[in-house]
């Protein structure tokens, strides 16, 4: 019987282990691509609203923050003659991170460092 407890304990633990990791993150630049069909969760710190979203096809997210640049270029096509209706799309997304900062760049300016000294200090960290 002692076992089971421990057991149990152990599970619990490893479950709440991995909800930390899953919920854990930068924040800084985000893109994901899905294709098919699939559930989105949204919660809203703010307000507390939470969200479930439906969603099949080619679904493309992004959420940018700083020095990010996101293209996509494609084509999509429809046609409903047949009475059955049908989609198709084609294309790429070309995606350019720049550097990613953080609190240290305004402490630093605040410090007195000037942005090109902290560009060179960057650069030279490569």
């Amino acid at each position: 019987m002692a076992c089971k407890g421990k057991k149990k304990k152990g599970i619990v633990a490893a479950l709440l282990a991995a909800l930390v990791v899953a919920l854990s993150g930068c924040s800084h630049n985000i893109v994901t691509y899905g294709d098919g069909v699939g559930f989105e969760t949204t919660l809203r710190p703010d307000s507390g609203n939470f969200g479930v979203t439906f969603r099949y096809g080619k679904i493309l997210s992004i959420a940018a923050r700083e020095n990010f640049e996101a293209e996509m270029v494609g084509s999509g096509k429809g046609d409903a003659a047949d009475g059955k209706g049908g989609a198709s799309s084609d294309g790429s997304v070309k995606v350019k991170i720049g550097k990613q900062i953080t609190g240290y760049y305004v402490d630093a300016i605040k410090a007195g460092a000037t942005p090109k000294q902290i560009d060179e200090y960057l650069d030279a960290e490569k």
